[in-house]
C-alpha cells in the first residue's frame, strides 16, 4: 500500500511538472516548430541511439566471467528486454527483469546476472561522472546542479569502494549443517555473488569496459545533438553535453516509466538555459524523448516477434512420424 501510494504521489509531481511547463507555451507554436523537424536528423538521431543497444550488448558480453561461453545475440535479447523494460515500468522492475533475463536467456544463474547488471551501472556511473565532468568545465552551472554533481560523485565513489573491496576481499562463509539464517543466507550469496566480480580485478578488461560506457554516453550525445540539428538550431557545441549531463543526474533512478515527465522537464529546462523559447525547448525535449524510446523499447519487442515467429516455424517444421500399423 505504501509503494503504491509513493507511486501516486511521484505522478502527481510529474504531472505538476509538466503542468508548469506547458503553462508558458504556445501549443499551436509549439506544433509548428514540433512539425518542422527535419526527417533525416531525426531518423540519424534515432540510429545514433539504437547504437547505444550494440555498445551495451558489447559491454555485457564483457563483463560476463570468462568461464561462461555465450552467443551474443543472446546477451543482445536480454539486454534488449532489460531495454523495454526500464523504459515502460518505474525502478527497480525494469532492472529485475533484466537479471531474470540475462539469467534465463544466457543461462549464467542469477548470481552472475546481478553481478554484470551491478559492474553495469558502475562503469555507467564512471562514465556519467565523465560526461558530468565537462560539463562543469564549459559551462557556468546552476548552484544546485553543481550540489547534484557532488552528491551523485559521492553516490557512485561509494558504491565503487564497496565493490572493489568485494572482488578483492571475497566474504568467506562457511558451509554448515542446520537452519541457516537469513542473514546468513545473505552472506553466502554475497560470497558467491562477489566471485564474478573478476573484471574489477583486471586492469586491461576494466579499462575496456568503461571505454565501452563512455561509447554509450557519446552515442546518447550524438542523438541530442541530432535532435538539435533538425530544428535547425545553431547552438554552442557543448550544448548536448549539457543537456545530456541534466538528464543524467535527472534520471538516475527511473521512478516513471521511460522517465516520462522527467526527461522532458529536464530537457525543457535545461534549453530554457540556453535562453531558447518555451516553444522551442518544448518541442526539442519531446522530440529527443521520442528519438531515445523508438530503439530502446522497440528493441524488446522486436526481438520478442522474431523468437515467437522462429518458434512458430521450428514447431510449423517438425516432422512428425506415422503410426505403425
Amino acid at each position: 500500500m505504501k509503494k503504491k501510494s509513493f507511486i501516486i504521489l511521484l505522478w502527481f509531481f510529474v504531472a505538476g511538472l509538466f503542468y508548469l511547463c506547458l503553462q508558458s507555451i504556445d501549443l499551436d507554436r509549439a506544433w509548428i516548430e514540433f512539425s518542422r523537424a527535419d526527417p533525416f536528423w531525426l531518423f540519424l538521431a534515432v540510429f545514433f541511439n539504437a547504437c547505444i543497444l550494440g555498445v551495451w550488448t558489447s559491454l555485457w558480453y564483457l563483463l560476463l566471467p570468462g568461464k561462461f561461453s555465450v552467443s551474443f545475440f543472446r546477451i543482445f535479447q536480454a539486454n534488449s528486454f532489460m531495454s523495454t523494460s526500464c523504459n515502460t515500468i518505474p525502478f527497480p522492475g525494469g532492472h529485475a527483469a533484466g537479471v531474470m533475463a540475462l539469467a534465463r536467456r544466457a543461462k549464467v544463474g542469477h548470481s552472475v546476472a546481478l553481478s554484470v547488471l551491478a559492474l553495469d551501472q558502475l562503469m555507467e556511473g564512471f562514465a556519467k561522472i565523465f560526461v558530468l565532468t565537462l560539463v562543469a568545465i564549459f559551462v557556468p552551472l546552476p548552484e544546485p546542479m553543481g550540489q547534484g554533481i557532488l552528491v551523485f560523485v559521492f553516490v557512485i565513489a561509494f558504491f565503487a569502494s564497496i565493490m572493489f573491496y568485494l572482488a578483492h576481499k571475497q566474504p568467506r562463509v562457511k558451509e554448515g549443517q542446520g537452519t541457516i539464517s537469513i542473514m546468513g543466507k545473505i552472506m553466502r550469496f554475497v560470497s558467491r555473488w562477489s566471485v564474478h566480480l573478476e573484471i574489477l580485478r583486471n586492469v586491461r578488461i576494466f579499462s575496456f569496459g568503461l571505454l565501452l560506457a563512455l561509447l554509450m554516453m557519446f552515442a546518447q550525445t550524438l542523438g541530442i545533438w541530432a535532435v538539435q540539428k533538425s530544428l535547425g538550431l545553431d547552438l554552442p557545441f557543448w550544448a548536448p553535453i549539457l543537456v545530456m549531463g541534466a538528464l543524467n543526474l535527472a534520471t538516475v533512478l527511473p521512478i516513471t516509466p521511460g522517465n516520462f515527465g522527467i526527461y522532458e522537464g529536464t530537457a525543457f529546462l535545461a534549453y530554457q538555459f540556453y535562453g531558447l523559447s518555451s516553444e522551442s525547448a518544448f518541442s526539442l525535449a519531446l522530440l529527443q524523448h521520442l528519438c531515445f524510446l523508438i530503439p530502446m523499447v522497440g528493441s524488446g519487442y522486436l526481438v520478442l516477434l522474431f523468437l515467437t515467429s522462429a518458434q512458430k516455424q521450428s514447431l510449423s517444421e517438425e516432422k512428425w512420424v506415422p503410426d505403425e500399423t
